[in-house]
């Protein structure tokens, strides 16, 4: 996926869109509205990032966050001080 010139990731834009083809036509405002929250950590290579969010993007969702995960530090005991 990192390597490939394709700015947009085909198999998940098809899932992404596969609840779409399903019920009735959707309005712009439904489109505007639509929200997908993407997960990460510092692992992920930023081009990897882009092409997740631009996907969603091409797959219609309006509101696009992303949620990052911060690993617990270890505790150092010489400066913690219980309640």
């Amino acid at each position: 996926m990192r390597a490939s010139a394709d700015t947009i990731i085909a198999p998940l834009r098809d899932a992404l869109k596969r609840p779409m083809l399903v019920g009735r036509a959707m309005t712009e405002k439904d489109l505007a509205e639509r929200e997908i929250t993407v997960m990460g950590d510092k692992t992920i290579p930023y081009e990897v990032l882009k092409k997740v969010m631009a996907t969603c993007t091409d797959a219609d969702y309006g509101r696009i966050s992303l949620a990052l995960v911060q690993k617990d530090k270890p505790l150092d005991l010489n400066t913690f001080k219980p309640k």
